[in-house]
């Protein structure tokens, strides 16, 4: 069974993952979920924020956390459709002591089918969890 926008909807508030679902000019889905890293994640200890804490926090999500999600990825997808979600860099949230990037995944409603679906929230899950567990060096 194709996609449709609503059923894709239906999925994630079901699975109550917070993302922005659009549709784009081509009639692609668009599912883009925020993610972020947290200060405790690259500093031990507890630092004020400012543009050192802010650059090392952008620095660790460019040189590990994005090049590891995209490694882990890969590995997670050796069977069925590869899903190729973007990586894209946000930026600093102070109040929050993060720093986010987003995950954009792309459904072709002629291309896509429930499946495909189901594996991007197995690959979600696991995203999460690699984002959990990033500690500093």
């Amino acid at each position: 069974m194709l996609l449709s926008k609503e059923r894709i909807v239906e999925v994630f508030d079901q699975e109550q993952i917070n993302v922005e679902i659009t549709e784009n000019k081509m009639g692609n889905i668009v599912v883009s979920r925020m993610c972020e890293l947290y200060k405790h994640q690259v500093f031990a200890q507890d630092i004020p924020w400012d543009d050192t804490v802010e650059n090392a926090i952008k620095e660790k999500v460019s040189i590990a956390v994005k090049p590891a999600l995209r490694k882990m990825i890969v590995a997670e997808q050796q069977h069925g459709k590869p899903i190729k979600p973007i990586l894209t860099l946000a930026g600093p949230l102070p109040s929050r002591n993060s720093f986010t990037f987003d995950l954009v995944f792309m459904f072709r409603p002629d291309q896509h089918d429930e499946q495909i679906l189901q594996d991007t929230l197995k690959l979600i899950y696991k995203i999460d969890e690699y984002i959990a567990s990033v500690q500093p060096a």
